[in-house]
């Protein structure tokens, strides 16, 4: 017989769906703030540039498709010991994000909520599936899909590795398996160091400049070759990673109460999620036309936004129990009220 699933909160998974939502504007806000955004011309802004497409871009997003593929299975296992419907119910709360996801495509084209609405549904099946299966599905799938470049195939095989995480019941037993976790975060640094290093020399000094307007002999080459240390940097995106969710479940038991308000952070991931694109289109329709805004500004003003949600998490969940939008969705998938104060 399966051991029962621990029903508290496993928080070093809100520790890293925090931290991979720390990095999903930076990179959110070149479309929110379109066509604003570009090289100001300092090599500083460059290097901002730089450092946003080697160790954000494609890193923070995997996490978070991981994660949502582990949530899966955590919630349709829960599901399985409360009611005799658990897929049906799953189902309910697919519609209610897919929805959620379509009206945040209107302030987001391209966001990410209603390909994971979409992808959940078949995905939730793949519970049923023995847990080595859905292991070699998800590695192949992301080895697969990085070494092709196709960024829209990758949420896929991360969800179906979540689900293999929670089979294997990896998070729960984290502590246990620390000096495995060692050896991970030890391997993946290194990795990530010489991927890294490798990806920045093969950046071009000039960065990418946009396209918009005539660009010169130089800046066409330099924008070339930048689409190339993207692609590069796509095929390596999972060591970056791997390294930053091992030293993550490194640093959770040794430091439980310095990170705390990540944790909060990231219990709040679907409101905060969504505030940040609301936060950063309001900020959008105050920019006059025809201004530049520089990379590092942009960053900047990211920084500020995540610091402010980070604060506020922290204070909500000290009276609430889940935030507004999870409290929404809660109350949808089971089709009753739920009391949200504490």
């Amino acid at each position: 017989m399966k051991p029962t699933i621990n029903k508290d909160r496993i928080n070093v998974i809100d520790l890293i769906r925090g931290f991979a939502l720390i990095g999903l504007p930076f990179l959110n806000v070149l479309v929110l703030w379109a066509p604003h955004v570009h090289l100001s011309g300092t090599q500083g802004d460059i290097l901002v540039q730089r450092f946003l497409y080697i160790f954000v871009e494609g890193r923070f997003y995997a996490i978070f498709s991981f994660l949502f593929g582990l949530g899966i299975w955590i919630f349709i296992t829960r599901a399985k010991e409360k009611t005799n419907h658990p897929y049906a119910l799953f189902i309910r709360r697919m519609l209610i994000l897919a929805i959620v996801g379509g009206i945040h495509q209107i302030i987001q084209p391209g966001e990410a909520l209603l390909v994971y609405a979409i992808l959940g549904l078949p995905v939730v099946f793949f519970d049923r599936l023995p847990r080595w299966i859905n292991l070699t599905l998800g590695i192949v799938g992301i080895m697969i899909g990085s070494y092709l470049g196709v960024k829209v195939f990758l949420p896929l095989p991360l969800m179906i590795l979540g689900i293999a995480f929670g089979q294997y019941r990896i998070f729960e037993t984290y502590i246990k398996m620390r000096k495995i976790w060692v050896m991970v975060a030890v391997l993946s640094f290194v990795a990530t160091t010489i991927s890294a290093v490798f990806l920045w020399l093969k950046s071009p000094t000039l960065g990418l400049s946009f396209e918009g307007v005539k660009l010169s002999e130089a800046q066409l080459a330099s924008n070339s070759a930048f689409y190339d240390m993207t692609d590069l940097s796509m095929m390596l995106a999972p060591i970056f990673s791997v390294f930053y969710v091992s030293f993550l479940v490194l640093l959770e038991p040794l430091m439980k109460k310095w990170v705390s308000p990540l944790n909060s952070f990231g219990r709040m991931a679907f409101t905060n999620y969504i505030g940040q694109s609301v936060i950063l289109a309001i900020i959008a329709i105050f920019i006059p036309d025809g201004i530049v805004v520089s990379y590092t500004v942009s960053t900047i003003t990211c920084a500020i936004v995540v610091i402010a949600q980070i604060i506020f998490s922290s204070l909500w969940l000290r009276f609430f129990k889940y935030g507004p939008l999870e409290w929404i969705w809660r109350c949808g998938t089971y089709g009753k009220w739920l009391t949200i104060l504490k």
